[in-house]
């Protein structure tokens, strides 16, 4: 009892919240707006960047946030190759004529605490680089080659370039290596990772798995069904409708003066018909208010001229409904139906209905749609299947204030004993099959994503022994789903926000090796609390979705406000978990020049207070995991990956149903 009160309370109270939203969103549109226009004033010579995102809250010059990327390319490496394919990339042109990708020619700048881009000499020699054959005096080969490239990335992009990067790596052996580092405001500029990736596009979309389970609440079925029906039904009414009473169907009905409820359905027709004029206009037509009423404007001289529907003619059809002659022909027809085709109808509708009810009964089928049974039978059922998802949808957002301060802001806060320096380093496992992955969580009645996280924790749990750490039971983690379109996807109308997911957070349970805790014992609470987090969290999960997409969270909240949020969340949660799905399963890139790129590894930039972010890749046909984290972690990071592929195969011997 005491337990709904308080959802109930903290719903309610959410209510009354949204106005106040409503108004700071309006404020905060305004005065982003004149905080724009005075800086531009005083910096003419830069372009400020108009849009606030999470990152760019949390960016500091010691902690930037720089995507990497790291391609393993079969032979030996092609320098000029790469050249020719970034000059295209750097001066391609759209429709229009101008450059495509402008921001990759411009420096990243802060004027005033705010990024602004400053336009200077290009000069593409700056962005790309051919790294030295050797590291540390000795050839470069798989066995020196994590620490190379964690060197490279612990540094900072050069300051007076553009904010990215491409890195060749020599190999001793027979591959290559190609490092792409790129600030994150580059992708809110229509540019793609993959734009960069001197890689052969895919020839068809992509049909890969799109990961369901991180569908956080259960898809409506009925609802959308029931959607479908009534919009079809009403559909349907409506061509028939329009094909009785619109004078371009039938030109005879303007022959005559038409009565009053002739003119208003031919008046509700015009309506409807500048509606979807409208909609239509609107998407060629410049984007501001002026273009916008003029367009409304003449398309409605347009239709109600095609029509015929002015005020005369509203009077017209006043007097010529109450006309003698048309008044005499409204009264026999009325008298005719009532009198002559009602008793003959009543009689078999009644008949068709019992055959209807007949059928549903014997058949459990309505072969009579129309009937006032067929229509019963029809749509009962799917309102109240309907109704039901809805009061489900409905219970999400009921519980979520609750859920949301008790799962996530009164989290205890993770095991901090370092102080952050901002630089990166990075490092990732061997590889293993995703058919060894998929067949483990098979055999043990969980998804593949509960097995990896499981073998997560195990390496957490090395990590904190390695380091001589008390192991904490659970440690809050952030888990977060990118299909593999965010980095492969090229063209404009690939949009990188559409790849990712929202934001889930857990508990991640991790074992103690001085504890009798079995591997079952470990899956079963990791299943547990991933499944419990997926069910609560749903609104939150599509709140943090939105962000990405749109940016609801930075237009409805200040700044200030919500950069000090973030930062005290990033010290509970100080693990990233990302899981990196391929939509091209069992297959592989290949860059122009016809080589293959045996594997791919991306890194997600931790950020604030958050020191470790592990990244599970997905690639052709295996996994690999990768770990960007605070400087300060290392040389002790590569534990957190590198028995990964031997967690794994230990939880194939455990099975948790048995």
């Amino acid at each position: 009892m005491w337990d709904f009160l308080l959802t109930l309370s903290l719903f309610n109270f959410t209510l009354l919240l949204i106005p106040l939203f409503l108004a700071s969103f309006v404020v905060i549109k305004i005065s982003h707006a004149l905080w724009l226009s005075c800086i531009s004033i005083l910096h003419p010579d830069v372009e400020f960047v108009k849009y606030i995102t999470v990152r760019t809250l949390l960016d500091t010059h010691r902690n930037q946030g720089i995507i990497s990327a790291l391609l393993c390319v079969k032979g030996p490496p092609q320098p000029e190759a790469v050249r020719r394919h970034l000059q295209e990339v750097v001066g391609r042109r759209g429709k229009s004529g101008n450059l495509a990708f402008p921001r990759l020619r411009h420096c990243l700048v802060t004027r005033c605490g705010t990024y602004a881009w400053l336009r200077g000499k290009f000069d593409l020699d700056q962005n790309l680089t051919v790294a030295p054959f050797t590291f540390k005096g000795r050839a470069v080969t798989e066995y020196n080659i994590q620490e190379y490239v964690s060197d490279i990335v612990s540094k900072y992009l050069p300051s007076g370039i553009p904010p990215w990067q491409v890195i060749i790596i020599p190999s001793s052996e027979d591959n290559h290596y190609i490092l792409i580092k790129l600030h994150h405001l580059l992708l809110s500029e229509g540019f793609n990772i993959g734009d960069l990736l001197p890689l052969i596009p895919p020839t068809k979309q992509a049909t890969g798995p799109k990961a369901p389970w991180w569908k956080s609440s259960k898809k409506p079925v009925h609802i959308p069904l029931l959607k479908e029906r009534l919009t079809e039904e009403l559909s349907n009414r409506w061509n028939e409708f329009v094909s009785n009473n619109d004078p371009l169907e039938r030109p005879e009905l303007l022959k005559n003066t038409p009565t009053l409820p002739q003119f208003l359905a031919i008046a509700l027709i015009t309506f409807v018909s500048l509606i979807k004029d409208c909609r239509k206009g609107f998407r060629v037509i410049k984007d501001d208010a002026y273009s916008r009423v003029k367009y409304v404007f003449k398309a409605t001289i347009k239709e109600t001229e095609k029509r015929q529907v002015t005020i005369k003619n509203l009077f017209l059809s006043m007097f010529a409904s109450l006309d003698p002659r048309n008044l005499a022909s409204s009264f026999f027809q009325t008298t005719w139906y009532l009198g002559i085709v009602l008793p003959i109808r009543v009689p078999a509708v009644i008949y068709a209905e019992f055959i209807a009810l007949y059928a549903c009964l014997t058949l459990h089928y309505c072969p009579y749609p129309h009937t006032f049974v067929g229509m019963l039978y029809t749509y009962v059922p799917l309102a109240y299947m309907s109704l039901k998802e809805f009061f489900y949808i409905f219970s999400i957002f009921f519980s979520a204030p609750k859920n949301v301060i008790q799962d996530i802001l009164l989290q205890k806060q993770s095991l901090q004993t370092i102080t952050l320096c901002g630089r990166k380093s990075v490092a990732w496992s061997d590889p293993i099959k995703v058919d060894l992955i998929k067949t483990v969580a098979k055999q043990n009645g969980v998804s593949p994503t509960e097995i990896m996280l499981s073998a997560v924790s195990m390496g957490l749990s090395r990590y904190f022994v390695q380091t001589k750490h008390c192991i904490p039971d659970e440690l809050p983690v952030t888990i977060r789903h990118v299909s593999s379109n965010y980095i492969f996807g090229t063209g404009p109308n690939v949009k990188p926000e559409d790849s990712i997911s929202g934001i889930l957070c857990l508990n991640l349970a991790i074992p103690n090796p001085e504890e009798d805790t079995t591997y079952s014992d470990h899956l079963s609470e990791i299943k547990k609390t991933f499944r419990s987090s997926l069910e609560k969290q749903g609104l939150s999960h599509l709140l943090t979705m939105l962000q990405t997409k749109f940016g609801i969270l930075t237009k409805f909240l200040p700044s200030i406000i919500l950069s000090i949020y973030l930062k005290y969340l990033s010290m509970k949660y100080a693990v990233t978990v990302t899981e990196v799905t391929s939509r091209y399963p069992n297959v592989t890139q290949k860059t122009i020049w016809g080589r293959e790129v045996t594997s791919v590894i991306y890194w997600r930039p931790p950020q604030a207070n958050t020191s470790i972010s592990l990244c599970l890749n997905e690639y052709a046909d295996h996994v690999k995991l990768g770990v960007m984290c605070d400087a300060q972690l290392a040389p002790n990071h590569p534990y957190l990956v590198k028995s990964f592929p031997e967690h794994i195969q230990e939880l194939g011997h455990v099975d948790i149903n048995a």
